[in-house]
């Protein structure tokens, strides 16, 4: 996370069992609110997976932002394919007093399941639009960042990437096995890109956009069946989508529907928070 460091003060926490370090929340404060995280996707409890002290590591966490005289608390919690410990954990919050203030519409394909794709995203297999078009996988993120995902994030929504080129540029540095650039190709000319972080067996789609004359060639329709089908290949066996909801939090019909024609099932994602007076 010290790559934006600068825009949150952190407060993350380690527990240990004795010298044994068994769970980690990463976390940030701004005046009395505790996050976990506000500079992360997921957050919440991440844990060893052998812990037997599930309880008694919540218990002491929370025990702890209590004796710091936090006022709020928030846990952008994980999905349970992240976590298998996810819906243990949201139990116990509630038995906390937490309140689920947010949820999160979330994408994901299981890949070792038979792909079902609609017949709509794989027609340009069947009437030649994809006949020019090639996959690449890269590890240079500048030409997608410049040319297509930083100028159509600011033309269709107003908006910027959450991280810049050089943030990228600097985590896939740190992480060369972990981020990857999925970019089609017409010839030279660079018509969409996706761009995934991986760990473990999962895969997430964290960056997806279309050059216009890309949308001519629903290119971005070939890069995630062309790419569904190299990852399952490469043993993946999830692909995670990510949320499809708008800021307000209604979701957004289109993206889902888009994602629903690539096979894709929903999960809900949680927010936890609990208000206390000192």
């Amino acid at each position: 996370m010290e790559y934006h460091s600068d825009r949150f003060v952190d407060s993350s926490l380690l527990v240990y069992d004795h010298n044994t370090l068994v769970c980690c929340v990463p976390g940030n404060k701004s005046g009395k609110t505790f996050y976990s995280h506000q500079g992360l996707t997921y957050g919440g409890f991440i844990l060893s997976e052998n812990t037997t002290q599930l309880e008694t590591i919540i218990y002491a966490v929370l025990k702890h932002l209590q004796a710091q005289q936090f006022t709020r608390l928030v846990f952008n919690m994980q999905l349970a394919f992240y976590n298998p410990f996810a819906t243990v954990i949201n139990e116990i919050l509630l038995s906390q007093n937490f309140e689920i203030t947010r949820k999160l519409c979330n994408m994901q394909l299981h890949l070792a399941a038979p792909l079902k794709i609609s017949n709509k995203k794989t027609a340009g297999y069947r009437n030649g639009l994809f006949d020019d078009l090639s996959l690449r996988i890269e590890h240079d993120f500048s030409r997608f960042w410049k040319e297509v995902l930083v100028p159509q994030l600011a033309a269709r929504h107003e908006v910027k990437p959450v991280h810049t080129l050089e943030e990228i540029t600097l985590l896939a540095a740190h992480f060369p096995a972990n981020i990857k650039q999925y970019n089609v190709y017409r010839e030279q000319v660079l018509l969409a890109g996706v761009t995934f972080f991986l760990h473990g067996d999962i895969a997430k789609s964290q960056y997806a956009a279309t050059a216009p004359a890309g949308r001519a060639l629903n290119a971005m329709d070939f890069l995630y069946i062309e790419a569904m089908q190299d990852l399952k290949d490469a043993g993946y066996a999830i692909l995670d989508y990510g949320p499809v909801n708008e800021r307000d939090g209604t979701i957004n019909r289109g993206v889902q529907r888009f994602k629903e024609e690539l096979g894709c099932k929903p999960e809900t994602v949680l927010q936890f928070t609990k208000t206390r007076a000192l």
